[in-house]
């Protein structure tokens, strides 16, 4: 069995419609061309038995007012993030990400020094992990 099958896509109407998936690029490339305007081919990866899973992304906030602690946000797992992996190199990256902007706006508008973070990854319990310790770092203690 290949590990690459080619399908025909009608584009045509209002959402995209499989027509049919072939081993042999040629055929189906001639298939598409005699179906006419508003059909596309597309490559897929022919997935195994067993070897594919979804993965989901979380996000999880915190606010941190140095030297006072922080407050961390219940983890929730982000609409339309979540991907089937094939290959654990797809797994989406963990991150965490500081909104200065948000922590200079909140200066110059409240007077307050306080800083926003939100940390990705693929459980709820590492993205608030992630959160704890990035809070920790910019001066936060447990609140």
């Amino acid at each position: 069995m290949t590990d690459e099958l080619w399908v025909i896509v009608r584009t045509g109407g209002t959402a995209p419609e499989l027509v049919g998936a072939w081993s042999d690029p040629g055929e189906a490339a001639k298939l598409a061309e005699a179906l006419g305007p508003g059909h596309a081919l597309a490559p897929v990866t022919e997935v195994k038995p067993g070897t594919a899973f979804v993965a989901h992304v979380w996000r999880c906030r915190a606010t941190v007012t140095p030297g006072a602690g922080f407050d961390l946000d219940e983890p929730q797992k982000l609409a339309g993030a979540s991907r089937i992996v094939i290959d654990t190199a797809d797994m989406p990256a963990e991150r965490v990400h500081v909104d200065e902007e948000a922590a200079e706006l909140n200066r110059a508008v409240h007077g307050e020094n306080r800083q926003h973070l939100e940390a990705f990854a693929a459980t709820a319990e590492r993205a608030a992990e992630l959160a704890a310790e990035k809070a920790r770092e910019l001066g936060g203690s447990p609140a």
